[in-house]
C-alpha cells in the first residue's frame, strides 16, 4: 500500500538523534511521500538539506506559522521565492490561530493573505492552520479565490458544517491521529459526512501519535492508524483509503509520483 504523509516535521529537534533511522523506517513501511513543514526562516536549512538528500520522496513547505507575532513578516516576493525552490510542493502552514494568540489580530490576518497572494503568483496550493478559527480562515480563503490554487485544512478539529463548508470551496480536509482518539467521537462522525476523495492523511509528526501509538513520538508511516480509522467509517479496506487519499494528495501538491493500480 502506498501512503502519503500531508504534514509532517522531520525537520524537528525531536529527530535530530535518529532521523536517519526514522526515515529509514518511513521507507521500509512503504511510503510513497511525505510533506516536510518549515514554521520559520530557522527552520529552512534542515529542511532544505532533507529535501536535497531525499529529492521526489520529501517534499517541503513554508510558511512564517501564525502563532509567531514577533518575527518579521515576510513579503509576499519572499514568500513565493522561498516556496518556489528545488522540492518545495506549497506554501504553508499559514492562517489564523486564535487558541495561542488573541485579538487584536489583524497582525495575524494581514500575514494569511500574504501567504495566500503568494500561493496565487506561484500556483502553489496552501497548507492551512486554523485553530479556534476555522470559519473566519474559510472566509478568508473563500474571499482570496484560494481554491483555485488549492488548500488542505490540516488536522482540522471543526464541525461537519465547517468541513463540508471546506470540500464546498474547493479544499481538503486532512486528519490526524486525534481521529483515532477515543474522546474525538464528534470527528469521526465528521469524517464520515465527508467524501473520501476530499480527505488527506498526516501525522503532524512529532506531535499526534494515534492510538496505539498515543504518548508516544509520532513517525510518518503512523498515518496507516488514520487510514485504518477513515475505513472503518467508511466501510472499506485500508487499501481503498490508501489509494484515494494518496492520489488526492499527488493531486493537490503535483507530486511527480507514480500510483498504483487497484
Amino acid at each position: 500500500m502506498q501512503f502519503i504523509d500531508s504534514h509532517s516535521h522531520l525537520n524537528s529537534d525531536a529527530f535530530d538523534e535518529d532521523r536517519d533511522e526514522v526515515i529509514a523506517r518511513m521507507k521500509a513501511a512503504g511510503m510513497a511521500a511525505a510533506m516536510v513543514i518549515a514554521c520559520e526562516d530557522d527552520e529552512l536549512p534542515k529542511l532544505e538539506a532533507l529535501l536535497a538528500e531525499h529529492p521526489g520522496w520529501l517534499f517541503g513547505a513554508w510558511a512564517l506559522h501564525p502563532e509567531f507575532p514577533d518575527k518579521p513578516e515576510p513579503t509576499v516576493e519572499r514568500i513565493a521565492e522561498i516556496c518556489s525552490r528545488p522540492g518545495f510542493a506549497a506554501v504553508g502552514e499559514t492562517g489564523l490561530d486564535f487558541y495561542w494568540c488573541k485579538e487584536p489580530l489583524d497582525w495575524q490576518r494581514a500575514r494569511f493573505r500574504r501567504h495566500i497572494e503568494a500561493a496565487k503568483a506561484i500556483g502553489k496550493p496552501l497548507i492551512i492552520h486554523a485553530r479556534d478559527s476555522e470559519r473566519e480562515a474559510l472566509e478568508i480563503l473563500r474571499d482570496m479565490h484560494a481554491g483555485d490554487v488549492g488548500f488542505v485544512m490540516h488536522c482540522f478539529c471543526g464541525d461537519t458544517d465547517t468541513a463540508l463548508a471546506v470540500v464546498d470551496a474547493g479544499g481538503h480536509v486532512s486528519f490526524t491521529g486525534n481521529l483515532t482518539f477515543k474522546r474525538n467521537e464528534a470527528l469521526r462522525e465528521t469524517a464520515r459526512a465527508l467524501p473520501l476523495e476530499s480527505l488527506l492523511l498526516e501525522t503532524d509528526c512529532p506531535y499526534m501519535a494515534p492510538v496505539p501509538k498515543r504518548g508516544k513520538r509520532c513517525e510518518p508511516q503512523y498515518v496507516e492508524y488514520v487510514a485504518e480509522c477513515l475505513a472503518g467509517l467508511f466501510g472499506v479496506d485500508k487499501a481503498h483509503v490508501a489509494r484515494q487519499t494518496t492520489a488526492n494528495a499527488v493531486r493537490l501538491f503535483r507530486l511527480p509520483i507514480r500510483l498504483e493500480e487497484a
